[in-house]
This record gives structure tokens, sequence and C-alpha cells, in this order.
């Protein structure tokens, strides 16, 4: 836990707080990287048990959460104790509170409020503000399937002047994405999600079944740093063998063609499934280096993709 509050103090002095920040900020503290980079930029570090990661929505709004506590909720696929862990839960979030509020920031917290949707995604939850900033700690599982965990994240929203006007490739380079004509969706496989639409990736495919159609380690690359649409805070789990979690892996990204989960990318570096050779074809084109796109691009995909998945803006 110490190591969490000590990344907080250090991330509540960065100003503005952006991913390539926060990340140097961890490299220093020597957090151990995942290796899921994505812009350039580490996503994911590791240090005495605390998983965190960092993620820049289509918005451009940048957070930072630690998976302070994860407990499986059952493994025997019955749920008979969930209260209990719910409970247990509930027992380390309260543990957790008072290093927060003895910590050099605490005499700038502020305590905030909570929304309808907090009702609906935490078992039990603290929020508060600080300097602009929102910082929550809570209990959540995200669906009955995963696992119950304490998690504490950083959120603030990008300042209003500057986010226009992105760096134009070099010449030569591969193309701007267009966000005419829509995009398309792979990947999201029915064993994640019982509501997506066969047509975007049916049932997940065999392990190697891409075997030798790709190169895992470039793919993999492309996948991983997409430009982030839709930013969800799920910890996902491999459904071929349970060989890794992803957080945040049901996130959506995208290279302004094609549309795909956070966690795809492990499950080309893990099993080697087969891809769609449209998809695979325009990775190639681009040199396996996702094309840049700047707000404007970025932001009506997201709302289609929004749409596409049934999620919905808050009123």
């Amino acid at each position: 836990m110490t190591a969490v509050i000590v990344m907080l103090e250090e991330l509540g002095t960065l100003v503005p707080l952006t991913a390539e920040g926060a990340a140097a900020r961890f490299s220093a503290r020597e957090w151990t990287p995942g290796g899921r980079p994505r812009g350039g930029v580490e996503t994911s570090w590791d240090k005495d048990g605390v998983g965190a990661w960092i993620r820049t929505s289509g918005g451009g709004t940048v957070s930072v959460s630690f998976a302070v506590w994860i407990r499986d909720a059952d493994e025997s696929g019955y749920f008979d104790d969930l209260e209990a862990v719910y409970e247990e839960g509930e027992r380390v979030l309260a543990g957790f509170l008072p290093a927060i509020e003895r910590s050099s920031f605490a005499g700038r917290l502020a305590e905030a409020g909570r929304t309808a949707e907090d009702e609906d995604e935490f078992i039990a939850l603290r929020r508060w503000t600080l300097d602009g900033r929102t910082l929550t700690a809570g209990v959540v599982q995200h669906d009955t399937d995963l696992p119950v965990m304490v998690v504490v994240a950083l959120e603030a929203a990008p300042a209003r002047a500057g986010r226009h006007g992105a760096t134009p490739p070099a010449t030569g380079g591969p193309s701007r994405p267009s966000p005419q004509g829509g995009v398309k969706p792979i990947g999201f496989y029915r064993e994640m999600d019982a509501r997506y639409d066969a047509a975007w990736g049916g049932p997940v495919p065999a392990p190697a079944s891409g075997e030798g159609r790709y190169p895992v380690a470039e793919l993999a690359g492309y996948l991983a740093s997409g430009h982030p649409l839709l930013d969800v805070t799920e910890l996902t789990t491999d459904v071929i063998g349970g060989a890794f979690r992803v957080p945040g892996g049901s996130s959506v990204l995208t290279d302004g063609a094609f549309v795909w989960r956070a966690d795809l990318a492990e499950y080309v570096e893990h099993h080697r499934i087969a891809l769609p050779e449209d998809f695979l074809r325009t990775a190639r084109e681009n040199g396996f280096r996702v094309p840049p796109a700047d707000h404007e691009v970025l932001l009506p995909l997201s709302v289609e993709v929004g749409d596409l998945l049934g999620f919905r803006a808050a009123p």
C-alpha cells in the first residue's frame, strides 16, 4: 500500500497530469513496466504485488489507476461466498483509507459526492477532489465472473487549450485516418460478451490459428499502441486458457480504420489467434505503426463506437 501512496503523492505534483509524465514517475520510483505501450508510452506497471495502469480516453482525460487488492470470488464457479468476498474487500478499503488521510496531500482533499452510476458500479466508495482532479477509492466487481478488486484512481481532464492541431505525419509515412465511412470492429468475441455481434469476431479463434500469417511482436505492438476511444476499468481474463489478465481489457482502441479491444494484443502475443486478412493488410501497409490522429478525428469515432457497443453518455 505504501508504494501506491508514494505514487499518488508524486502524481499530485505533476501539472498537468499526462500519460508521459506519469510513466516517467513510475519508472523513477522503480515500478516494473508491463510491456503494454500505447502511443510510445508504457501504460502498465507493477510493484510489490500492486498493478497500475495509465489510460487516456478519446476525449483526452488521463487516469492513473491502481489495483491494490484482487480476489477471485469463487474459483469453483459457484458464488455462495460472494458476499463474504465483498465484505473482505470493504475491510481492505477501510484499512487503506487512513493512509490517504495521512498523506502529504490530505489537506488538499475535499469530499466529493456520488452519482447514480457510482451506486451501480461500486460495492463501496470514497471520492474526493484534489486540486481540480478526482481521486476515487472503492471496491468493484465489473461482472460476477470477474474478480473483486479494491481500486484507487486519480483522474484529470485535459486543459481546454492546446488539444488541437496534432503534428502531421512525415512525408511518405502512413496516411492520417479519416473519420468518414465508419470503422470496422474486430476481435469482439462472443465468449467475452454474449451481446457482441457475430460479425465483429464470432467465437474466439483457436490457439495458433494465425501462426505464420503475421509477425507476432510487430502486430501485438500495433494493437497495443492504438488510439484510445473508450476507457473501461474492467479487468479482463484470458477466455482461452486463463493465461493473462488485462486491466482495462475491454477498453476500445483504433487505428482509424478498425477498432478492437485493448486485450486483443495479448491474444495475439500469447495464442497467435487468426485475425481478418483486411486488418492484417492494413497493419502491414502502415508498417505496423498506427497512423497519427488528432482530437477532431478520434471524437466522432468514439461516439460511433460508443453507440455501436451500447454505451450512452451520462446526461
